[in-house]
């Protein structure tokens, strides 16, 4: 009876250590989704319910029982990590190689030492559980600061095949070495070999990604840097308009002279009320600073908001120079204004409202956007925001950018997201 409850408590210590090492693992590549905890317990519930199957003794094969704890591991990867399937997919595959590989690795240990068939089977598992909580602690110290982006197809197919490669080798050395302690020497080694590949491939995927996030970042860059071109061609045609304006003015002013001069002031009056009603003068912009970048994205971006039904209300008191570059300010402006354009459109149209305060004190540049939105906020493993569900690529390459230009100009990102309004107030200083 003794003997009945060791083993029970110890299958149940072994599920538990399960569940503990794939919290650990996952929580070091990914971010947990903030969704109701009934969606993030019924993958666990499923998983710990095999668990407890295979505690029973259920007769299947090796590999049936492998595939089996693989697709629910990844289920609970899917289900309750943000990031992209085939990530996801191949790092559950990973834990799953790993486990394998440490069971395996075990058991030819235990025929080196014959004690394969005294000690029980339970024992052996535990063993190579908390060899690869061991293993995987020190991958967590290793990558817990590490941010995963998504890679290529490409990418994410060929390192699918490691670890299920891994998976089907380790198998097939552990059952053709059978128990013959020559050959297992010979499959330790080729076990130990794989199990180094499936750990070295953490840094793979990592340097792949920084590869793919960074191309991505250059694209999205060299777009902005010539959205930054755009906007001063078009400040150069504002500015031809202003010069026509004047121009026209001092005609204007010429013809009403004259009106004044020989007392007609009833067409005098006439042509003031139709000068008014052409109103011509107020497509020129609402923001008239004279600083030539600032005014050329707040005009085109004030365009956008009224054919949106946004309203856009702009508080900026800049000089015609500023200290930092026109690219740096065209892209931080740009980005801003962008995501709050994009969370506004998705609400009803009397909740789209932008406020943007721009302002420049002591050689240092103030920028605050406000803005309501709606769904979820995702941030990075260091607090930032990295998205908003649903454009995780674009959108978070563009807060990148953001960060990235503070971080040169020795600046500081604030943000505040409650009661579903995003703020973000930006500092830069001329150092």
């Amino acid at each position: 009876m003794d003997s009945i409850k060791d083993i029970i408590v110890t299958e149940l210590f072994d599920i538990v250590l399960s569940a503990i090492i794939l919290k650990i693992y996952f929580r070091t590549f990914f971010i947990e989704k903030k969704v109701k905890r009934v969606r993030l317990y019924f993958p666990w519930i499923m998983y710990i319910g095999w668990q407890m199957i295979l505690m029973l003794g259920i007769d299947l094969p090796v590999y049936c029982k492998m595939l089996i704890s693989t697709v629910l591991i990844t289920i609970i990867c899917l289900s309750a990590y943000i990031g992209s399937f085939g990530l996801k997919l191949i790092f559950s595959l990973l834990i799953c190689g790993i486990w394998t590989m440490m069971e395996f690795i075990v058991g030819c240990f235990s025929i080196l030492l014959s004690v394969y068939y005294t000690v029980p089977q339970i024992v052996g598992v535990i063993i190579s559980k908390l060899l690869a909580m061991l293993l995987i602690i020190l991958v967590h110290y290793v990558f817990k600061n590490e941010n995963i982006q998504n890679l290529s197809n490409e990418y994410s197919i060929l390192l699918l095949l490691i670890p299920i490669g891994s998976m089907y080798v380790v198998y097939n050395l552990f059952i053709l070495s059978g128990t013959s302690k020559d050959q297992m020497h010979i499959s330790l080694i080729g076990l130990g070999i794989m199990l180094l590949i499936n750990v070295i491939i953490f840094r793979v995927i990592l340097k792949l990604s920084e590869e793919s996030e960074l191309r991505r970042e250059n694209t999205v860059y060299a777009q902005q840097l010539e959205l930054c071109n755009n906007h001063m061609t078009e400040k150069e045609s504002v500015m031809l308009e202003f010069r026509n304006a004047r121009h026209d003015m001092k005609h204007h002013f010429i013809v009403m002279m004259k009106m004044i001069e020989m007392k007609e002031f009833s067409d005098l009056s006439e042509y003031l009320s139709k000068l008014i009603q052409e109103n011509k003068y107020e497509k020129l912009g609402v923001s008239r600073t004279d600083n030539i970048v600032i005014d050329a994205l707040i005009n085109a971006k004030y365009i956008y908001a009224e054919k949106n039904g946004i309203h856009f209300d702009i508080q900026i008191n800049v000089p015609i120079q500023l200290p930092f570059e026109n690219a740096d300010i065209s892209i931080l402006l740009g980005n801003i204004l962008d995501n709050a354009f994009e969370a506004s459109i998705q609400l009803p149209v009397n909740k789209r409202n932008v406020e943007l305060i721009m302002r420049l004190d002591n050689n240092m540049l103030i920028v605050v956007s406000k803005n309501q939105y709606c769904g979820i906020l995702i941030k990075d493993k260091n607090g930032r925001l990295a998205t908003t569900k649903g454009d995780a690529q674009n959108h978070g390459i563009g807060l990148k950018s953001v960060y990235r230009i503070t971080n040169k100009y020795h600046g500081s990102v604030v943000i505040d997201d409650s009661d579903n309004m995003f703020i973000i107030k930006i500092l830069l200083c001329n150092i």
